[in-house]
């Protein structure tokens, strides 16, 4: 959605911007192409997705401030930098493609991994990861944990067979993970089962909808007027705090939501990036 994205952030000349989740550098690549005079602070929890962007020779003469660290601290970073408000922010949510593919990262249930999932594996930012959770919580707090995060149907079953099989062994792996997770299913479905168990671990490891929610609400203070904050969400918990959050701005009589309905990727998109299938993009703009 890299043109929705431009058009959105109505990017001006010198301005100042926030790109949240900086991942592959995607996102800030095609902002700098468009408007080479902006300055950038570029946000990542993942250390690898900073050195990987520190390192592309695209970025080397830009005006980019990189920080190893979550979105929901940039105010810190912008008092240490002198910035009172910024002229837009974009949040693209969620798991980078690289971080699914690095199996070591424990992410992805089609691959042998420990289980990690954190976004950062800096022990300086956390040391909670998704086997700690899956071996030590009680069954009825891995029940919340599938149901809350992870909208999983069959919550209880699956927390009842994981402590268990605990009881026996203890579980280190998704492979472990997915196959308990899969015998609690009798018949064959068109996506994977384990996919919302592991969505739900994910978010309850890095505290992504406690996290999305401050971020936001601190973006929103913030913002410049007339500034814009462009916001991608890839599955109904996230969009449904976005989508909530912007419509309690928006009732404030400044804020302006710019988009009625979610935007969503064009067929073709889809088609070469198969994740964009679940994109949802929502924008709110400051007005005075």
């Amino acid at each position: 959605m890299s043109a929705e994205v431009l058009n959105y952030l109505d990017m001006k000349k010198n301005g100042i911007y926030l790109d949240c989740t900086l991942g592959s550098g995607g996102h800030l690549q095609i902002m700098l192409e468009r408007c080479p005079e902006i300055k950038i602070i570029a946000f990542d929890q993942d250390q690898e997705a900073i050195k990987r962007c520190q390192q592309n020779p695209f970025f080397a003469s830009k005006k980019i401030t990189f920080i190893n660290d979550n979105f929901v601290n940039f105010p810190h970073y912008l008092t240490e930098l002198n910035i009172s408000q910024a002229d837009g922010f974009l949040f693209d949510l969620g798991v980078s493609s690289e971080q699914l593919n690095d199996a070591s990262r424990g992410f992805s249930y089609r691959q042998e991994a420990p289980l990690d999932m954190r976004m950062s594996t800096e022990s300086t930012h956390s040391t909670l990861t998704a086997q700690k959770i899956i071996n030590n919580c009680s069954c009825q707090k891995l029940t919340e944990i599938f149901r809350e995060y992870g909208e999983e149907k069959k919550a209880k079953k699956i927390a009842w067979r994981i402590c268990q099989v605990r009881k026996k062994e203890k579980i280190t792996t998704t492979q472990q993970l997915v196959s308990i997770v899969v015998s609690c299913f009798s018949q064959k479905s068109k996506k994977h089962p384990a996919r919302r168990v592991f969505q739900a671990l994910r978010i309850a490891v890095n505290q992504e909808l406690i996290n999305l929610s401050r971020g936001l609400e601190n973006a929103l203070q913030k913002l410049k007027n007339d500034g814009r904050i462009v916001v991608i969400s890839y599955h109904s918990l996230e969009d449904r705090i976005v989508k909530q959050i912007f419509k309690k701005y928006s009732e404030l009589g400044y804020y302006q939501i710019l988009t009625k309905k979610p935007l969503t990727p064009a067929g073709e998109e889809i088609v070469i990036n198969h994740r964009a299938r679940s994109a949802k993009m929502r924008v709110i703009t400051r007005q005075k």
